[in-house]
């Protein structure tokens, strides 16, 4: 962050400073855990469901914080004290939040020549998110954030790592409800924003697709003429979308970013001939899935619409590896198990992306699917879980194993259209632990896939392990924001 007085930051977010010397200096981090405090950081008080960050504040000040962002007094601790928002919420509408993003925004007006990429999309954001933070090496130093810091406090806390030499800030945007999109761009006003698609992802919490295409477009929506929008040609909505930035369109054909001679290796990793007003480079993905393509195609927009040579673009794309984990992760364990894990999350699109690549990299091997209940679905559920069940029969995938009463709808389809290939139900992860080493064997190619919520990465490093210590929840849990 750059460097700041007391004084200058409790002015940027109408705090009221008690026990600090305003003219003291801020030099290192905005950081919102504890631990993580070193000298010259600024630490954030925020109330979580189990701990509450007021509760730390002494011990942030003893381990070299200059001052803490509280929401009441604390005796004794040098504290920039906000009082707009909820008090006793353990939400996003708490002071501490709201502060945390003013805070982030006074810093951008801070940085008026900083490019600010931000993208959204019911799947596929943290891989383009990685991508673009690859490619923003061309421009200069990038901020990106880490894992999936997507929301109110994850957002903010991206932010405030830029300094005077940051060149390139690049966002990730989710939403869990109408108008969380819209705040983020408030926040960040991105000069650039990508759309990756709009599907049926927290289907329950929008309660229609409606919603979701206005939580959506959010990112466009708060564009102005001389800003940049960069979206998906071939999603079915695409037409629908409005905005008033120039539109840079991707994807296979008749966009302004296509691909053509689409082929997949062996380990479903994708060639192609990226082409841009009438230039062309060889991509050679690294990365996993035929719907990487798009991913990638949706990342060059953003760098090859400010010039980037297509080149240079090409060969760091062709070069970039995964960088977020239990994401179509290949793992292999000693008994040559190949494991597909993508546990980290699960909807609709990206759950049948998933099984397309199940197909691809088992084409010649016993191929399992295990998956868990894609969640937040609301009455689309049934419905939804059914479609993937019919791309399963579809590819002919041979084994496939159902995990719990939310996710059954996919064995009830199978088991009632005469599905060739072996499967299972059980209703629990542990009783599916026990059924997975009955039934896979050397050689075997298994995709794991499930909401997070879920757990399923047990199973999938059960597996990986050989199943050496398969009734242990070792997943070594991990929050997204």
């Amino acid at each position: 962050m750059i460097s700041m007085s007391l004084k200058e930051i409790s002015t940027a977010i109408a705090a009221e400073v008690k026990f600090a010397d305003l003219e003291s200096r801020v030099t290192g981090k905005v950081v919102i855990d504890s631990r993580k405090v070193s000298p010259g950081d600024l630490f954030v008080a925020i109330k979580g469901e189990n701990v509450d960050g007021h509760d730390f504040a002494a011990q942030a000040i003893k381990q070299g914080a200059i001052a803490v962002i509280s929401d009441k007094e604390i005796p004794g601790v040098a504290s920039l004290i906000v009082t707009q928002g909820n008090s006793n919420s353990k939400e996003v509408d708490q002071p501490t939040v709201i502060a945390l993003g003013k805070l982030a925004k006074y810093l951008l007006q801070r940085l008026p020549n900083l490019w600010k990429v931000a993208v959204t999309g019911s799947s596929g954001k943290t891989t383009t998110k990685d991508l673009l933070a690859e490619l923003g090496k061309l421009v200069g130093p990038t901020v990106a954030p880490i894992g999936s810091y997507n929301n109110e406090i994850g957002l903010p806390q991206t932010v405030l790592e830029c300094d005077e030499n940051t060149k390139v800030l690049i966002l990730e945007m989710g939403a869990r409800q109408v108008g969380n999109i819209k705040h983020l761009c408030e926040i960040a006003k991105p000069d650039t924003s990508i759309i990756l698609n709009i599907g049926t992802a927290h289907a329950e919490i929008f309660t229609s697709p409606e919603k979701i295409f206005q939580a959506k477009s959010e990112i466009i929506d708060c564009l102005t003429s001389t800003d940049v929008a960069i979206l998906n040609q071939e999603d079915p909505q695409f037409a629908q979308l409005k905005t008033k930035a120039k539109v840079i369109s991707f994807g296979l054909t008749g966009s302004n970013v296509s691909a053509s001679n689409v082929i997949l290796n062996k380990n479903a990793q994708a060639q192609y001939e990226m082409e841009y007003e009438g230039k062309t480079s060889l991509v050679n993905l690294k990365l996993i899935g035929a719907h990487q393509v798009s991913n990638s195609l949706a990342a060059a927009a953003a760098f090859l619409q400010k010039g980037i040579a297509i080149e240079d673009i090409s060969k760091v794309l062709s070069n970039a590896t995964p960088k977020s984990k239990w994401r179509l992760q290949i793992e292999k364990s000693k008994n040559n198990v190949t494991v597909i894990n993508d546990v980290y999350n699960a909807n609709p699109e990206s759950t049948k992306s998933a099984i397309k690549t199940l197909k691809q990299i088992g084409e010649d091997k016993n191929t399992f699917a295990i998956l868990g209940e894609m969640r937040e679905l609301g009455n689309l559920s049934k419905q939804l879980h059914e479609e993937v069940a019919a791309l399963i029969q579809k590819l002919e995938i041979k084994n496939t194993l159902v995990i719990g009463n939310g996710a059954k709808p996919i064995y009830d389809y199978l088991l009632t259209h005469e599905y060739s290939g072996k499967l299972l139900f059980v209703e629990s992860v542990d009783s599916a632990l026990v059924k997975a080493k009955e039934i896979i064997q050397t050689n075997d190619v298994v995709l794991v896939k499930a909401s997070r919520s879920v757990g399923l990465e047990r199973v999938a490093n059960a597996i990986v392990q050989d199943f050496s210590d398969n009734l242990t929840n070792n997943s070594n849990q991990e929050v997204g924001l």
